[in-house]
């Protein structure tokens, strides 16, 4: 059990465990409370309630175990640890919190049609009164460590205990209003509780799914790694970053990262190891870093960066660019880029791939385009590499072949 509090996660994982404990603790004795008092006063329904509280402790056990099995590190089966049992313990109890709201709906219903009398007392009272008391505050206990370590889990048992506190308090109104002015509204309380309780659980649900398929990252954590990037030395602009959640604080990222054209590939490689080093030390996330050549010397990529931002604007389409790169040969001048959409856009990548090289064009002849176009993360066709591209490219590697070969021959 030394993984469980060692690591950048032991703390995390030790406030989880002690939250849980005070909730096993209230759920303890409120529940024994509750079964005492309906034995002693002969309301199966007291008892009944008090079962329930006995019946959530299983429920926080769960959540504990789901946290003593998340900090486990990984292993063959689970390269990448097992944080996402999290997002099924929220799943799960999100499926409890569904159930409850179906179930006091039907319920509420049949006494819409079938109203029956309340029984008042001072004891059900107080008993009502101290078990809203009790899961008000484990909602917000639920809640506030939620916040703290970044759990979708605890704020699922936030909304149940909320259900729980809704539920009570249905019932409470509603005896009390039948007792002093004698009508029937448990059955719409019931109602309306459990409409807001089918909501709450559809939500948890909602994000808890989206969690495990793979959803958009959040915004606070891509804006810290990208922030994280753009401080390192040398990096002039990053882009294509995509942010692999296995688990709350267990990210692991992939970016392109816009450096110097003229470094070499030693120079480049140092780099981006410098990068994948801060983000493992500051943010203890593990990253995959694409190196992308930025013509920094070149005194007219200014001039070049803004034909491309008017042959944009001027195409009145949803467009972005990034991963920019110019060379200046044989009296063309060649840019290369990728154009991500900022909103829907019906036209197909060659479309656009016409329309932009078109307008670069129109403002300088000699501009040759090669255009790709990313749709959610997703890269498209090359547009624009012509045959000269193609045997530029395949000449560099045929003398990089020849190199290797003479150095070979000479050792």
């Amino acid at each position: 059990m030394s993984f469980l509090f060692s690591g950048p996660h032991g703390l995390r994982t030790k406030q989880a465990l002690i939250v849980g404990l005070v909730g096993l603790l209230i759920n303890f004795l409120l529940g024994s409370f509750k079964i005492f008092v309906g034995w002693q006063s002969g309301f199966l329904s007291v008892i009944g309630d008090g079962f329930n509280n006995i019946t959530d402790m299983g429920s926080v056990t769960l959540l504990m175990m789901t946290f003593y099995y998340a900090a486990k590190p990984s292993d063959k089966e689970h390269p990448f640890g097992h944080g996402r049992l999290e997002y099924i313990n929220s799943t799960v109890m999100a499926a409890v919190i569904l159930y409850v709201g179906i179930t006091l709906l039907v319920e509420s219903a049949q006494k819409i049609l079938n109203p029956a009398d309340t029984a008042f007392t001072p004891l059900v009272t107080l008993v009502l009164v101290i078990g809203l008391v009790a899961k008000l505050f484990l909602a917000w206990w639920y809640k506030r460590a939620g916040k703290r370590l970044n759990s979708g889990s605890f704020d699922a048992y936030s909304a149940d205990s909320l259900s729980d506190m809704l539920s009570t308090t249905g019932v409470l109104i509603a005896t009390l209003v039948e007792y002093f002015f004698q009508i029937h509204i448990d059955g719409i309380m019931g109602i309306c509780m459990s409409l807001f309780i089918l909501w709450t659980g559809y939500g948890i649900m909602k994000k808890a799914i989206n969690s495990i398929l793979g959803s958009s990252p959040d915004t606070e954590v891509y804006k810290r790694i990208k922030d994280c990037i753009l401080s390192c030395p040398g990096v002039y602009g990053v882009h294509d970053l995509i942010v692999h959640d296995y688990g709350p604080e267990n990210h692991f990222a992939t970016a392109h990262v816009e450096l110097d054209s003229d470094l070499n590939l030693v120079e480049s490689h140092e780099l981006t190891e410098n990068v994948t080093t801060i983000l493992r030390e500051k943010l203890h996330v593990q990253a995959t870093i694409h190196a992308d050549p930025k013509a920094v010397s070149n005194p007219r990529e200014a001039e070049y960066r803004r034909d491309l931002e008017s042959a944009i604007y001027r195409s009145s389409l949803p467009l972005s660019y990034h991963d920019f790169f110019v060379e200046e040969r044989n009296g063309e001048i060649h840019v290369s880029f990728e154009l991500a959409l900022k909103g829907p856009c019906k036209l197909k990548d060659e479309d656009i791939y016409t329309i932009i090289s078109g307008n670069l064009k129109k403002m300088n002849p000699a501009y040759t385009v090669e255009i790709m176009v990313d749709r959610n993360f997703i890269s498209g066709k090359v547009y624009g590499a012509d045959k000269d591209e193609a045997q530029r490219i395949a000449s560099l590697a045929e003398n990089h072949e020849k190199y290797r070969a003479e150095n070979d021959s000479g050792e």
